[in-house]
């Protein structure tokens, strides 16, 4: 990574930056805050002392937190004090480190920012707005690339949440078609009464209440894309004029008395296997081989939870605008990874969107723009018997309960000061602040 060092004891930031080098990270070395300002517009991380002449640590902090909002910040101070570990926080630093520190401390805070540079990566290698890079999403994304160089109707298959649109616009994007319009229509959002109107338009007078021309989706998505949603709730009297439009690119309008030609490459998504549609008779076969001539079959959470870290990442990143402002503890992440997630990763996003929310109310007094930690505290409860546990994971939850418990007991009982909580729970200040950082505790 590219490190930026600001100390202004020569001595100490000569011996971490040879300390980082011997690491592999790129270090650019600064006696003072005001050229650590200059440097890190190129940087990954930041590690800054805190109490400097002139321009110190906080204000660096804060000015290079608003040019670089991604930018990993590590504090260190030979003064510590709540308040200013408090304060470091609250402007976006991921650790607060006190002088003196074991190497090792530092060494590993640099490793967890690693973690975050490879999950940003990753969040941003998929297709569209897909996420993850395990054997399964590699499968979608080579499945993805083979349907976007070609003209021919896809089949796109998956559970509900598994982002089945988010496919076709990658498809679309892809395609010699992108720079046409995509138009996207969900089959079973329209009564069965508008469903052919919206689909192919309709003439003025053609049943009532159709006053003036509308043109339907076929004729919007002209030298574009067209994506049926739900193509499994089209009604089977409308499946043969649906075939016929594929077939003869061309569609009739209600009420028409010629046909119109289409210029567009469909696709079509499904949450229910079509096939078992087909020998139930409620599903054209003629059709769905039409439909079915290259296929995305997208998978459901639980069959790729490796993949989760980078869609919590990506998701995170969403729900600030994106910008890398918000984080969530090692222990909040696992529980989300336990979790079965019926209904993937919308269930997912919309689970993650309650917890920054409870943060917020956690962090009274916080400004709105104020970076969020997710603990366990925040997320919502998992319901009994909803996945087995394994009993190892089941007791590193525990002893990370109990420890939570015993770390806010203290800090309660000492008053906020860490030094004295150091001391009831038998442990250096430096571990305690590590896991308070770790924890999310404020």
């Amino acid at each position: 990574m590219k490190v930026v060092l600001v100390d202004d004891d020569d001595a100490l930031r000569g011996a971490l930056a040879e300390l980082l080098k011997r690491a592999g990270h790129q270090v650019s070395s600064c006696p003072d805050g005001a050229a650590g300002l200059k440097a890190v517009d190129e940087a990954d991380l930041l590690v800054t002392d805190l109490r400097m002449p002139g321009f110190d640590g906080l204000s660096l902090l804060r000015e290079a937190r608003l040019r670089r909002p991604a930018l990993q910040v590590i504090v260190m101070t030979g003064y510590g004090s709540i308040s200013s570990a408090v304060e470091a926080m609250r402007l976006g630093a991921r650790a607060y480190l006190t002088k003196p520190f074991e190497t090792d401390e530092l060494l590993l805070h640099l490793r967890e920012v690693e973690t975050v540079q490879r999950l940003r990566q990753a969040a941003t290698s998929g297709r569209g707005g897909l996420v993850g890079s395990g054997t399964a999403m590699r499968r979608v994304y080579n499945e993805i690339d083979v349907a976007a160089t070609s003209d021919a109707a896809v089949l796109i298959a998956g559970e509900t949440g598994t982002g089945k649109e988010l496919a076709a616009r990658a498809i679309h994007q892809g395609s010699r078609r992108s720079q046409g319009p995509f138009i996207a229509v969900n089959c079973g959002a329209i009564s069965r009464d508008l469903i052919e109107s919206e689909l192919f338009g309709h003439e003025p007078g053609s049943f009532t209440g159709a006053q003036g021309r509308k043109r339907g989706r076929f004729s919007l998505a002209r030298g574009g894309t067209l994506f049926l949603d739900e193509i499994n709730s089209l009604p089977l009297d409308l499946q043969p004029k649906l075939l016929r439009a594929l077939e003869a690119n061309e569609i009739w309008p209600v009420g028409a008395e010629a046909a119109e030609r289409t210029d567009l490459r469909l696709l079509a998504a499904t949450n229910v296997r079509l096939d078992g549609l087909v020998r139930e008779g409620r599903f054209r076969e003629d059709l769905y081989y039409r439909l079915h001539v290259l296929h995305v079959d997208l998978p459901s959470l639980k069959e790729h939870p490796e993949d989760i870290p980078q869609i919590v990442h990506a998701l995170l990143i969403r729900a600030a605008g994106g910008q890398e402002r918000h984080s969530i503890t090692a222990n909040a992440l696992s529980n989300l990874i336990a979790r079965p997630w019926q209904g993937n990763v919308r269930e997912l996003a919309n689970a993650l969107e309650r917890a920054l929310a409870r943060a917020a109310v956690s962090n009274p007094g916080a400004p709105a723009s104020a970076p969020l930690t997710i603990s366990v505290e925040h997320l919502d409860p998992q319901p009994m018997g909803s996945m087995p546990m394994a009993f190892k994971q089941g007791r590193e939850r525990a002893a990370e309960d109990w420890a939570r418990t015993a770390i806010r007991n203290a800090l309660t009982r000492s008053r906020g000061n860490t030094s004295e909580a150091a001391r009831i729970l038998k442990m250096s200040r430096t571990a305690l602040l590590r896991l308070i950082n770790k924890y999310g505790l404020r």
